[in-house]
């Protein structure tokens, strides 16, 4: 037994072949232990020690000389320090790590969810980490997606409810064996389906903050709260909204969420009053659903014919509007289908003429956030002039999900939208963590009470990428999406494109020859179809489905991707070329074979 400061004793003991007994003594009693196995001496020495009798042979050298400094720190850990020399010049380094010990007592009745070994966490911690890491940095080693087997579900679905708790080292093993390998695949670089955001890895990091925080963050005297300020503050100069006390803003889950609190907020300035919802069939679905959810009946829903470019044709709009009610005016920046952007410029002079009457709405989920690029930027000229914007941080931003935003030009309105008088339990006093002066509640500004910090991984994004870089990758997203459409149009004989393209999304189909036979269409949209389940089963790449008119069936790429390289694009052509003649020697697509060589 070892002498350490303030009457502490140190005993090491050797009660199996795999681990290091490690016991702390404060006058003669035992108070603290802990075991080490071969893994957590390597973790804990920063693997200066690979086994356990290495482990015990250091320590055993460090208490029997004077170079070392061990000692027990005010919470009744070791900390442990000693030089290093190395080098002709003698150089030293000091070298130090930390042991934590667990409590020995005797209050057997109390217990927690913290770890009765944190050494033995900190391994697991170590191991995710560099595991996840490593997840991100291989990524494109793996399929873009797999098929979850029949065998997997079973798994998942089957398992009992778990009364007892087990090894989270077993925990994770089962993440690993059963979650990882099958995932949707939006981290890929070939992964352009749908509208999904990549991600980071600094915005995965950001996560383990959060989820480590577990703040709850309705309001009060808490950095989270001043940290959502901020970033709303940022989201307003970058889009060049007014960035003022007199406009409002908060995050939440999605462009969904954000619709039905700037529905919400419209509606409140029209009290009793009949609002009609002005949009066009290529608007996000999510007006529909917000407009279902709040009660506006389908009769208020208008859609607005669109011109060539897929617009919202504004003479129409203007011919819509009914002068004896008062409207929300839905324009997109960048339709979730095609891409295309609303004149939204027109839109806002439209609105600006009745201002009492009617709401200009922005759905900027994909390509509000693309205002970080000077040369995208005066694609969505207008959008500043909007009553309400809503957007998406999880796609072209690569925010981890969920996280979207809704910024309102009328905060006070906004506010008044969602306050509610003051619960007992809730109540604000003159100090403390909720006082009632000087603090900002976002639960008066949507529809949640409990709600985490979504503010941490938005801030740590931007400081650590800058908006310039954002709005690089953007230009590249859309570059890529400009080249893959040259290359369908470089193929005519084999591929159509089916829309222009104006951001970062394109629409085409494989084609087999240009004749009239009336049931082409439809035979071609069924090849398609099966085109499309083919490149996502194979791995290839994920593209997703899209009807162009009313039964015209298209792939749809969408790169809203920081990892996606030109050169997947003619990759990817090429495989879909081969798949393509795959499918053709199919019985079920003979005939189109035929049809081609005529």
């Amino acid at each position: 037994m070892y002498l350490l400061n303030d009457n502490y004793c140190l005993q090491l003991v050797r009660d199996s072949s795999e681990y290091l007994n490690i016991e702390l003594h404060h006058h003669g009693i035992l108070i603290r232990i802990v075991s080490l196995n071969n893994d957590q001496c390597s973790t804990l020495t920063h693997r200066l020690c690979e086994t356990v009798d290495e482990f015990n042979v250091l320590i055993i050298d460090l208490l029997e000389t004077s170079i070392s400094n061990i000692r027990v720190t005010v919470d009744e850990n070791l900390e442990i320090s000693f030089p290093v020399r190395f080098g002709s010049r003698n150089y030293e380094k000091l070298w130090s790590f930390r042991i934590e010990l667990r409590l020995e007592t005797n209050t057997a009745d109390e217990i927690s969810l913290d770890p009765s070994d944190w050494n033995d966490l900190r391994l697991l911690g170590h191991k995710i980490m560099d595991n996840m890491i490593d997840y991100m940095r291989d990524v494109r080693l793996r399929p873009t997606w797999r098929p979850l087997p029949l065998i997997i579900k079973e798994t998942i679905l089957n398992g009992d409810l778990p009364l007892q708790g087990q090894s989270p080292w077993e925990v994770y093993d089962e993440v690993c064996t059963t979650i990882l390998p099958y995932v949707m695949g939006n981290i890929h670089p070939l992964f352009w389906g749908h509208v999904y955001g990549t991600g980071s890895t600094i915005g995965a990091l950001a996560e383990f903050i959060t989820g480590t925080m577990n703040t709850m963050s309705w309001g009060g005297q808490q950095a989270s709260i001043y940290l959502e300020r901020k970033v709303l503050s940022w989201l307003k100069q970058m889009i060049g909204f007014p960035n003022d006390e007199t406009s409002s803003g908060i995050l939440v889950s999605g462009t969904s969420v954000a619709t039905i609190i700037a529905l919400a907020v419209a509606r409140k300035k029209f009290h009793e009053r009949t609002m009609i919802i002005y949009c066009t069939k290529d608007a996000h679905s999510c007006i529909i659903r917000a407009a279902n959810l709040l009660g506006i009946n389908k009769e208020n829903i208008v859609h607005v014919s669109t011109n060539e470019q897929r617009q919202i044709d504004l003479e129409v709009l203007e011919t819509c509007i009914d002068p004896n009610t008062c409207g929300f005016i839905v324009g997109s920046a960048g339709t979730v289908g095609t891409g295309a952007i609303d004149n939204l410029q027109g839109l806002a002079d439209i609105c600006a003429r009745r201002p009492n009457d009617l709401w200009f709405h922005v759905d900027g989920a994909i390509g509000a956030v693309a205002c970080c690029s000077r040369r995208l930027r005066p694609l969505f000229t207008g959008l500043e002039r909007a009553d309400s914007i809503a957007f998406d941080l999880h796609k072209w931003l690569f925010v981890p999900y969920e996280c979207g935003c809704i910024l309102v030009r009328d905060g006070q309105l906004h506010r008044s939208t969602f306050a509610q008088p003051t619960v007992s339990y809730l109540t604000l006093l003159d100090g403390g963590i909720t006082p009632s002066e000087g603090e900002h509640f976002f639960s008066d500004y949507g529809l949640e009470l409990s709600r985490n910090t979504k503010a941490v991984k938005v801030w740590m994004t931007l400081k650590t990428y800058g908006i310039e870089r954002f709005g690089r990758i953007m230009e590249q997203n859309v570059d890529q999406a400009l080249y893959f459409a040259h290359l369908i149009e470089q193929h005519s004989n084999q591929f159509e494109l089916l829309a222009k393209v104006t951001l970062n999304i394109v629409c085409f189909r494989y084609i087999v020859c240009q004749s009239n036979i009336i049931d082409e269409n439809d035979m071609l949209n069924k090849f398609n179809k099966r085109l499309l389940i083919m490149i996502q089963e194979r791995g290839i790449a994920i593209v997703s489905p899209f009807v162009i008119g009313t039964n015209t069936f298209a792939l749809r790429m969408c790169i809203t991707n920081h990892r996606t390289r030109l050169t997947d694009m003619d990759k990817f052509i090429e495989q879909m070329i081969q798949l393509a003649r795959e499918l053709l020697n199919t019985d079920e697509f003979a005939i189109l074979k035929t049809m081609g060589s005529m």
